[in-house]
């Protein structure tokens, strides 16, 4: 995906798959071929990670040559010159995240303006824990845009994209890396009060770090230590929370249009059958059921 130019060999009788799908400030896309490929791409202003479903593929990045297999993804770096060599029957899976967005994300979490030719690690390994959260959130992302492209509000991609730039952020190796976890200092406790009113008065909305961070005034991480400090959970579980509250007083307000999947989806949750789970852990029960009693 982005490839400025590419080869095909020994082809045979050559099957090619390609798919991909771009939003506001990433792309995504799925690739197989039945033939040997090698691909070349100038330097981009975005970054690209690729990940090995099936087979094994070579990433030559700024003339370091990376494995792409199923214990490796390969990063290549914005600015940096790229070529893949893969072979014949390999699958893979493309991540594209524009270089401006990733950077402003990056200062959010850590209070550091990064350089605007920062670099990440060429390899990733795929036994971190991280990466695999990161491959089944680009799965479940996958997966969504592939069956109802257009079946998210414009709040939920938007959360996704942020979810996406902070996972890949938190799992590829760089030099700021560290402080995304890294202590801050703690801003004063009643911005917590202030920023769960805001939470409140604009949940209908994507409701991003980004976003939270510029209201506050801080950084996303002294903004997380405060909500874990006073409250005892984050500020995305506290706004997965408020729309919870919101979807039950859909469903229980007997209005026969309400459903559990329209519920969902006013309330901004991607998946129905996670909002399903959420539901039934804080409520006790499945959204079906309040649902039914709402109609007796």
């Amino acid at each position: 995906m982005g490839a400025d130019r590419v080869d095909i060999r020994n082809t045979g009788s050559l099957h090619a798959r390609l798919n991909a799908v771009e939003l506001e400030t990433i792309a995504l896309g799925f690739g197989a071929t039945s033939c040997d490929l090698v691909a070349d791409a100038f330097a981009a202003d975005f970054v690209r990670l690729q990940i090995a479903l099936k087979g094994r593929g070579l990433a030559c990045i700024g003339g370091q040559v990376t494995d792409i297999n199923e214990r490796q993804f390969a990063v290549t770096s914005a600015g940096v010159s790229w070529q893949m060599v893969c072979q014949g029957g390999h699958e893979r899976l493309t991540l594209r995240i524009k270089q401006d967005a990733l950077l402003r994300r990056l200062a959010a979490l850590v209070d550091v303006k990064p350089k605007a030719n920062y670099q990440f690690d060429s390899a990733i390994s795929a036994d971190d824990p991280q990466a695999g959260s990161l491959f089944r959130l680009l799965e479940f992302l996958a997966r969504q845009l592939n069956e109802a492209p257009s079946g998210f509000t414009s709040a939920v991609y938007r959360e996704l994209e942020d979810a996406v730039q902070i996972a890949f952020l938190s799992t590829s190796r760089h030099k700021l890396r560290d402080q995304i976890a890294a202590p801050g200092p703690l801003p004063d406790f009643g911005l917590v009060k202030r920023l769960e009113e805001f939470i409140e008065a604009n949940w209908r909305e994507a409701i991003t770090i980004e976003r939270l961070a510029a209201e506050a005034g801080v950084s996303a991480r002294s903004l997380f230590r405060a909500f874990e400090r006073v409250r005892g959970y984050s500020p995305i579980a506290f706004t997965k929370s408020v729309r919870l509250r919101r979807a039950r007083d859909m469903l229980l307000s007997g209005d026969p249009t309400a459903t559990v999947a329209s519920a969902a989806a006013a309330c901004n949750f991607a998946n129905p059958g996670h909002f399903a789970r959420y539901y039934r852990e804080t409520y006790g029960e499945l959204p079906s059921v309040t649902v039914a009693r709402a109609a007796r």
